[in-house]
């Protein structure tokens, strides 16, 4: 009988595994160096640049770097005394004059002091009680230099007279990052040991259960280079939360293809046959399976690179090169160490009860369920769509600082700005004007702008518009002759090539009215003859939402259709196929209930550290996209035993068991392993990771329990040998 091509493969690791230990080692040390070299992330926490409003904000930083500056505002608070005291003023300008002693370039500092006579001055800078006050400070150089100098600036207006909070642009995209690094080292500090110890006690031996934890370390090194390489020049730009995806997926995936992998070898070992032949077998059977199953998470994973308009694809691809790379050391790094150990993959056993405990626990449970399908399956269904209904009325939004924790110093001090100070609560929406012309006639544009601007103050929600563009007759003087207001707006908001325009609106975003502005504003900016772009987060959340509307359909039918032409190349039947996707559905719509009623309704809001809000519009895209293709994960080695039983019995109902019975212990243990791996998640800091931990490792548990256990043996037992049929013009399942 001729040899399959993976089983060829599997003899050439054998045969070259020194030539394979050296080129991993390499790989290794290549990663380590690359890592070594820095990363050029874009902010996640910004519309992308693919979208208007992200472009908006690229060209705004490439061209104003005084508008573009970070921004830090300190907000000074006294129980008894108000801004006016003296002794009040008095510790507000010594706190603020410790910035000057800073290395760093102070652009501007506006306290309530500049004009406190002026109303509308004072409504952004001081409370509605007159106990608090802020301090908006503008901040230039280069990204590296405020890096060095951060520690120093949020601690500089500490004081023993008032107390200080401390947010501002700066400090909320830092506590972000901040957030996300900490979200990942914790959740390896739990999910690694966790899997560590389901894997001792599935193998029941140190040296089998060390060997997945070789090959995650090996993924994650590899992975995090490669997006840190890509980061230079991917065309989408990628962004911190690509590292997130590698250890959110890669170390899941990596250490249960590894337990696929390893548990086939063993078996093999302990039904007589060489190491060499055990390799190949392995290669065979579970290798085609992992194969398989990287090629349907790979597949479900870029599907949502067509969501071109969101940061999907800088997350997407971290968890591509994740998969890609356990993929890549699993069928070659795998089988030679195994090789090397061979039957010493038993030693150093641990002594945990019930390690590597055989039973007949899944072919007896199964054939029970079997016997009465119908009285199975029905409850099983009815659970599966009662989890789902909360989804009925999910909310969502484009989030916002609301995703980092409660407690965080940066929220704390925005939503003491939002709810105590009247004029904060007023959006400002950025208009960037684009200029085609090397040297623009300031004096045609202006013309033409001013009839832009004339239409947007009568628009509903519009509170004023002001900039020298809105009004020709300046540019009838030279701009050194304008009012000093002018001046300064002018010289700070327009180069040659852009020009910003503020709009202060009544809406913050996220409002239903603030989202009609944007359209309203939109159909004003199309009449000029320049390029006018809307920016903003409302900007981003009205298009991001068209966006996805538009895409979704498309992506949901291409991750379906691709999945069922794989479990059909290995299965070759039409009917499972079907079944497997529309169950994997099922499981998934459940886990989007579980996470509405969590994130948006609040159930365990205290515990998990944060506040109940609508779901981030991307969370339902992204979970689909990850959740369809991991829990296909260990559909495909559950279909690929059941096969092999058909094949070998012809017998259906024979075939569930034995097939159940074959992968039970080897699913459930690598269900426990994703699942401990996403509730380190569940533990993170940023709530878009928090959600899709949750979402994730509750999409897993229930299709490792309800749906493997319950419905599959039910609905594959009334269909009988209907599972297996093919058409004969696509060639029909062996029998």
């Amino acid at each position: 009988m001729t040899e399959s091509a993976l089983s060829r493969f599997g003899r050439q690791m054998h045969s070259t595994r020194r030539t394979v230990f050296a080129a991993a080692f390499a790989s290794l040390i290549i990663s380590l160096l690359l890592i070594s070299q820095g990363n050029s992330f874009i902010d996640g926490n910004s519309p992308p640049p693919t979208i208007e409003a992200g472009r908006a904000l690229d060209l705004v930083d490439d061209e104003l770097p005084v508008t573009s500056a970070n921004s830090v505002t300190f907000i000074f608070s006294h129980d008894e005394m108000v801004w006016s005291d003296d002794e009040y003023q008095q510790a507000v300008s010594s706190a603020l004059a410790k910035l000057s002693e800073l290395d760093i370039e102070i652009l501007s500092i506006s306290t309530a002091y500049d004009a406190p006579v002026d109303p509308v001055h004072l409504s952004s800078h001081v409370s509605r009680d007159g106990h608090t006050t802020a301090a908006y400070v503008r901040i230039g150089g280069t990204d590296d230099e405020i890096s060095d100098s951060y520690d120093n600036i949020i601690t500089a207006a500490d004081n023993d007279v008032l107390d200080v909070l401390v947010t501002g642009s700066l400090v909320i995209s830092t506590d972000f990052d901040t957030a996300l690094k900490n979200d990942q080292v914790r959740a390896e500090i739990i999910g690694i040991p966790l899997s560590l110890v389901i894997l001792l006690f599935v193998f029941g031996t140190f040296t089998a259960a060390m060997l997945p934890m070789v090959i995650a370390l090996l993924m994650i090194t590899l992975a995090t280079a490669t997006s840190f390489w890509m980061s230079d020049w991917w065309f989408f730009g990628l962004t911190q939360y690509s590292i997130s995806m590698i250890s959110l997926i890669g170390i899941a995936v990596s250490i249960d293809y590894s337990l696929f992998m390893i548990s086939r070898f063993r078996e093999e070992l302990d039904a007589g046959a060489e190491v060499e032949d055990a390799i190949a077998k392995m290669m065979d059977t579970a290798g085609r399976a992992v194969l398989f199953s990287g090629a349907t998470v790979a597949i479900s994973l870029c599907s949502l690179f067509y969501f071109t308009a969101t940061h999907m694809p800088s997350m997407a691809m971290g968890g591509f090169l994740a998969v890609l790379a356990s993929l890549i050391y699993s069928l070659t790094v795998l089988p030679a160490m195994l090789s090397y150990i061979g039957p010493k993959i038993d030693s150093l056993k641990v002594p945990l009860p019930g390690a590597n405990t055989k039973t007949q626990f899944w072919e007896k449970f199964s054939t029970t369920v079997m016997k009465r399908p119908i009285s199975w399956l029905a409850p099983a269904m009815i659970l599966l769509l009662l989890l789902g209904s909360p989804f009925l009325r999910v909310e969502l939004n484009a989030g916002g600082i609301e995703a980092l924790p409660p407690d965080f110093e940066s929220r704390m001090g925005y939503e003491v700005l939002v709810d105590e100070f009247p004029a904060y609560t007023a959006s400002t929406i950025p208009l960037v004007v684009v200029f085609d012309e090397e040297q623009p006639d300031w004096k045609i544009i202006s013309e033409d702008i001013a009839v832009v601007c004339d239409g947007i103050r009568e628009t509903t929600g519009v509170i004023s518009i002001d900039h020298p563009l809105c009004y020709p007759d300046l540019f009838d003087t030279a701009i050194e002759e304008w009012p000093e207001d002018a001046q300064s707006t002018w010289y700070t908001t327009v180069s040659e090539t852009v020009a910003m325009i503020n709009v202060a609106t009544e809406y913050s975003s996220g409002t239903e009215q603030a989202e009609q502005l944007i359209a309203d504003l939109r159909v004003h900016t199309t009449t000029s003859s320049e390029e006018i772009l809307v920016g903003g987060w409302t900007s981003y959340e009205v298009d991001i939402k068209n966006h996805l509307s538009e895409r979704i359909p498309a992506v949901v039918a291409f991750v379906v259709i691709v999945t069922m032409i794989l479990i059909w190349l290995q299965v070759h039947s039409i009917i499972v196929p079907i079944k497997a996707v529309l169950m994997n559905v099922l499981s998934v719509s459940a886990s989007f209930g579980l996470v509405v009623l969590v994130f948006q309704d609040g159930l365990l809001a205290e515990t998990l550290n944060f506040t109940p809000q609508p779901l981030d519009l991307i969370v339902p895209p992204l979970v689909f996209g990850i959740a369809f293709g991991l829990s296909m994960d260990y559909e495909v080695l559950m279909l690929s035993r059941i096969h092999e039983a058909w094949v070998e019995t012809g017998d259906n109902t024979k075939a569930v068991a034995k097939g159940l019975q074959a992968s039970g212990s080897l699913i459930t243990g690598a269900a426990a392993i994703m699942i401990a791996v996403f509730s380190g998640f569940i533990f993170a800091d940023v709530l878009i990771i928090k959600s899709m931990g949750l979402a994730l490792a509750a999409a897993v548990f229930i299709d490792a329990t309800i749906v493997r256990a319950i419905v599959v043996p039910s609905a594959m037992r009334l269909m009988g040998r209907a599972n297996w049929w093919a058409p004969s013009f696509l060639g029909k399942s062996e029998e």
